[in-house]
């Protein structure tokens, strides 16, 4: 049985080590076809560097001799390019950045060493001589340093050329991007490190020392900056034919369940939190391509203990709600209130995809929802009238990430959680399945908050109470509308039975006080009974305690068991 690959990037580790692959060498050709200079851009996480480092062992010429070890039983091996393992691949990992500096000339020295240990590993690779101890990364700017390089390889007159591989062109300026624009603008103006070196890079491809180019990234921004110093590269990243070169369809990820008895068990759960993702709005549901770490984790976890993991969210992956907040907050908007508020209680937006941005030039809210959707932190539903696109949250582990979020909001309005309350109204649903004291509980936290985080204050904004306080437990699995056959419900908690027997749907109506009289009250009570009978016809969910929760104004007015 072969191995699960999660924490594994290189193809060569991956085939030699018996690692499970899936095989993503079709889009070779499809590449070669389309370009020669491309740029290619995802979320972090799904699988960006093993796809690079597997173009470097099929190009690269030092590699010939372990084709069919590396390639066999893979598509291309038997479909094999007219450029298989016909370059020098010089490589740069520009992942490894970090961010965590405040001054220009610390990214700049980062920067340079970067590009100086592709230069070095180049030269260990195919015995190139370059004399990289003559460099002074502290001294010399990285437009230098590949000039000399590339004019030294020139000057070789080698038979084949280059091919320059480049994974994650954008971290570092991403993670300024995040939490300082100034210092991003700095980074990749006119005189900026950045822009200078692709610069070098695009003179060389114009005296066909260099060939081929690629580079993976998560968003166009730095792209966008840096076009002048380097405008002949393709963006193929909405291309339809390469919406599933990396990350795992639908397909893929059934096939690596398919020696698990629990197959059908495991996949859904799979499909709820790591799935949704959709890079063009012409696609349909069934193109939706998994987070493909998350998938390794889940794997490798469940083939060690042969259960399903209690934490479906690896530390090492879950993502930090301050990095949606920096982007949000970007360059210190006016309306990030209204986008949030939107975000965390329809868990949709509509907006027009930007696929460049003027840093100059205050951002409007389209630039932010086009941000966090290249981050990964929403994806396309589908297109809307008038070219416009509707976004939405992506799967279950984001939902909690936004919710985290949301609980945040709460402490910068001084609403701190009472922990006895949370714990009490835990163990209450745990073991009786009842929602009183959160109910409670929650009605005195609407009292505090008196509008203070949103002015729309509605039913949705009680739904995110109910799931922010109730969410990332082990005991259950809670789901704000939830699908079912009948409709959607408000909330859903789902009991692991190991340590909750209960399935608790629960339905929330919301009355204004100036608006509430009994005959309306009766009306939501009507509405809200029947909604929760007809949710219960769906025999696959198995509700067991079916709640209708009415508020009226900060007051829960009713609360009722429906039979």
């Amino acid at each position: 049985m072969k191995k699960i690959p999660y924490g594994i990037s290189n193809y060569r580790t991956l085939k030699e080590e018996n690692y499970v692959y899936v095989d993503k060498t079709n889009y070779l050709e499809k590449l070669e076809t389309i370009g020669k200079n491309l740029i290619y851009l995802r979320p972090g996480r799904f699988g960006k560097s093993l796809f690079t480092s597997m173009l470097y062992y099929y190009y690269d010429v030092n590699s010939a001799s372990l084709f069919e070890s590396l390639f066999k039983d893979t598509y291309v091996y038997n479909h094999p390019t007219s450029n298989k393992n016909n370059y020098y691949i010089l490589k740069f990992d520009f992942s490894g950045i970090s961010t965590n500096v405040v001054t220009y000339l610390d990214l700049k020295r980062q920067f340079n060493n970067r590009v100086l240990s592709g230069i070095e590993n180049f030269n260990i690779d195919y015995r190139t001589s370059f004399d990289c101890k003559l460099i002074d990364v502290n001294k010399e700017n990285s437009e230098e340093i590949i000039n000399k390089f590339l004019n030294y390889f020139k000057s070789l007159n080698k038979e084949n050329r280059i091919y320059i591989l480049i994974d994650e062109y954008d971290n570092f300026t991403n993670g300024i991007l995040e939490g300082d624009a100034n210092l991003f603008m700095s980074v990749v103006s006119t005189n900026g490190f950045v822009k200078s070196f692709y610069a070098v890079i695009k003179e060389y491809i114009g005296l066909r020392v260099v060939d081929r180019f690629f580079a993976t990234g998560i968003c166009p921004i730095t792209l966008n900056s840096m076009t002048t110093g380097f405008n002949m590269a393709t963006d193929i990243s909405t291309d339809l034919e390469f919406n599933s070169m990396v990350g795992l369809t639908h397909y893929e990820v059934k096939e690596l369940l398919n020696e698990y008895e629990e197959k059908e068990q495991l996949y859904n759960l799979m499909l709820e939190n790591y799935d949704g993702y959709l890079f063009n709005k012409n696609l349909s549901e069934e193109n939706r391509t998994f987070n493909a770490t998350l998938v390794m984790y889940f794997l490798r976890e469940y083939d060690r203990f042969k259960v399903i993991p209690e934490r479906l969210y690896d530390n090492n992956i879950v993502v930090n709600y301050g990095k949606i907040e920096n982007l949000i907050k970007l360059k210190n908007n006016d309306f990030y209130k209204d986008l949030i508020e939107e975000l965390l209680k329809t868990k949709e937006i509509t907006g027009d995809l930007r696929t460049q941005f003027n840093l100059n030039a205050d951002f409007d809210q389209n630039d932010i929802i086009s941000l966090l959707y290249y981050f990964g932190y929403l994806t396309i539903k589908g297109e809307e009238l008038r070219n416009n696109i509707k976004f939405r949250i992506p799967n279950e582990m984001m939902k909690e990430t936004y919710n985290n979020y949301f609980i945040k909001l709460l402490k910068e309005i001084d609403i701190y959680l009472d922990n006895k309350k949370l714990d009490a109204s835990v163990l209450e649903i745990i073991n009786e399945g009842k929602i009183s004291i959160l109910s409670e509980y929650i009605s005195e936290i609407l009292k505090l908050s008196d509008n203070r985080i949103f002015m729309k204050f509605d039913e949705k904004y009680i739904e995110m109470l109910y799931f922010g306080l109730l969410v990332g437990s082990k005991e259950y699995k809670i789901y704000s509308e939830y699908p079912c056959m009948n409709g959607y419900i408000d909330i859903m908690i789902q009991g692991n039975l190991k340590y909750m027997k209960d399935n608790v749907a629960i339905e929330l109506k919301y009355i204004k006080k100036k608006e509430y009289n009994e005959k309306i009250l009766e009306e939501k009570r009507q509405e809200g009974t029947l909604q929760l009978k007809r949710y219960s016809e769906d025999e696959r969910l198995n509700i067991t305690k079916k709640y209708l929760v009415i508020f009226v104004g900060n007051e829960v007015k009713i609360l009722e068991n429906i039979e």
